[in-house]
């Protein structure tokens, strides 16, 4: 149990850090949680192949893997790329992705982000701790000046 409060604290500052220094490149809160959750799937859909040997929901060329070897101007280009093609899809990741647009991009932010996301694996991490996270942002875009949100509910 201490263990999955020490991950869950270290993640929830870890994300919340990370989202701060974007909030003060212009991106607000409701646009980080976005681009979290379209690359927390794709990173997903890359463990459930690796650690399942299940077959990838996401074409060849356009997965997690393919993002984590660029960089630079490249790394921003093929992620509008993929945002683009998965929100085409007719299937249950065009739902997902409909209407996705990048909102980093600042190469550098961009790869914090993915770099932050490959770091764990979050397909076997406990849904608490998950969750922990995804309410702590929440609670904090309550105080997102952008979002003019004063309060949130669950």
């Amino acid at each position: 149990m201490a263990t999955n409060n020490t991950t869950e604290q270290s993640l929830t500052k870890k994300v919340w850090n990370l989202a701060t220094t974007l909030a003060g490149q212009g991106i607000g809160f409701t646009d980080y949680i976005t681009q979290l959750t379209y690359l927390l799937f794709m990173k997903m859909d890359a463990e459930n192949v690796e650690m399942f040997g299940e077959e990838s929901a996401i074409p060849t060329g356009y997965q997690w893997a393919d993002l984590m070897a660029l960089d630079g101007l490249d790394l921003v280009k093929q992620y509008e790329e993929t945002l683009k093609l998965l929100s085409e899809q007719d299937n249950l990741i065009g739902t997902i992705y409909t209407k996705a647009q990048n909102k980093i991009d600042k190469p550098v932010y961009l790869k914090k982000v993915i770099t932050m996301i490959d770091e764990e694996q979050w397909l076997i991490m406990d849904g608490d701790v998950k969750g922990a996270i995804y309410e702590s942002i929440l609670e904090k875009n309550g105080q997102d000046k952008k979002s003019g949100a004063g309060q949130y509910f669950t």
